[in-house]
């Protein structure tokens, strides 16, 4: 799907809203002879989503990301399984569109409660494109080099045949939808545009405690159906700190989703980028809820040395160690495999970034 400029795609919804009064031409300003108007809570809702979508797309040029966190899932009784999952994962996520590379890999701890090994060790599962080359992996330490797409075979297809659908994740969009879409394996830029502006209504917008908004909205799509309310900080620009999902599927009650997410300033850039997030989803029937608390690391701009976007790499993660100081699993010989840097709770990377 293709998506129009976020602002002029969010000056159409003002206009359609009637949020353009006779007094703001349409990229905004004022005419001559008309006096200011303070924007409403509709307006400033409208206008702080538009500030993400632009930051989204200022920040993901020219990037690299490492999200730590913990991801549990809590079975029902009647589910015939241990009643608590707990997965301890990895995200990481580079991109320079001027050299026309991407790159993205999802990874987690396993040890002897969900394998045969008798220690802790990672599992990674990359997708690394760069220049029309599109090649990927999935498994333990890397003994063997990246599968390489053939040319006559789609993208989408050498995914699905390499397994490596898990990797992907949208750093901005996932913040404010359903947190069912954080285990999605479908790309989901764009999804803000597309949830917010072309798929919902904006049933009402108001201004609360310390300047921030609150506004309701209904999600209509396909069999899907749900009440939003999102929180918006003034604080922090009007970026969305809180999003709640409640079901209106009269058979799915349960689809419940509830996303708080904590904001900090790069210090380089100024911009805000999103820190933290803590998560909780439903399922359809109620079988299982899903819990996640994630910590984003970022890097951007200069903090990013020219060298690090490099094509045709034998193994892409190593880039990340100088910046992240993380070392990954290694195999060598006659020592056999070296674990890497250990995991840490969010908690604790929490602590550490105070």
């Amino acid at each position: 799907m293709r998506f129009l400029n976020p602002s002029i795609v969010f000056t159409m919804l003002f206009a359609a809203a009637g949020l353009l009064s006779d007094g703001l031409l349409s990229d905004g300003s004022l005419s001559a002879d008309e006096p200011a108007i303070s924007p409403s809570a509709k307006e400033q809702v409208l206008q702080g989503l538009t500030d993400l979508t632009l930051l989204r797309d200022s920040v993901l040029k020219r990037y690299t990301l490492m999200v730590t966190g913990e991801s549990q899932t809590i079975y029902d009784a009647k589910v015939k399984r241990p009643p608590l999952q707990i997965d301890r994962i990895y995200r990481l996520q580079a991109a320079d569109k001027q050299k026309n590379l991407t790159y993205r890999a999802s990874g987690k701890v396993m040890g002897p409660e969900s394998s045969s090994r008798t220690y802790e060790f990672q599992y990674w599962v990359e997708l690394y494109e760069c220049k029309g080359e599109t090649k990927g992996r999935a498994g333990s330490v890397s003994r063997h080099g990246y599968k390489v797409r053939e040319q006559q075979q789609s993208i989408p297809d050498f995914i699905k045949q390499q397994r490596l659908s898990g990797v992907r994740f949208d750093p901005f969009d996932d913040l404010v939808l359903h947190a069912m879409f954080l285990r999605n394996p479908e790309d989901q830029y764009g999804w803000i545009e597309q949830v917010y502006l072309q798929q919902s209504e904006l049933l009402e917008a108001e201004t609360i405690t310390q300047g921030d908004l609150r506004s309701r909205w209904r999600w209509k799509h396909y069999t899907l159906d749900f009440e939003i309310e999102l929180l918006q900080s003034k604080a922090f620009d009007y970026l969305p700190v809180k999003v709640k999902y409640v079901s209106q599927i009269e058979q799915m009650p349960r689809l419940f989703a509830e996303t708080e997410i904590e904001w900090r300033k790069h210090a380089a850039s100024g911009k805000y980028l999103p820190h933290l997030i803590k998560a909780a989803s439903g399922s359809p029937y109620g079988h299982k809820q899903e819990h996640h608390h994630w910590v984003f690391d970022w890097r951007i701009g200069k903090q990013i040395p020219d060298d690090f976007f490099r094509c045709s790499l034998d193994d892409f993660r190593p880039q990340f160690s100088p910046l992240y100081e993380f070392y990954f699993d290694s195999y060598g010989k006659p020592g056999g495999v070296m674990t890497g840097t250990p995991w840490k709770t969010p908690a604790e990377l929490a602590d550490e970034s105070q």
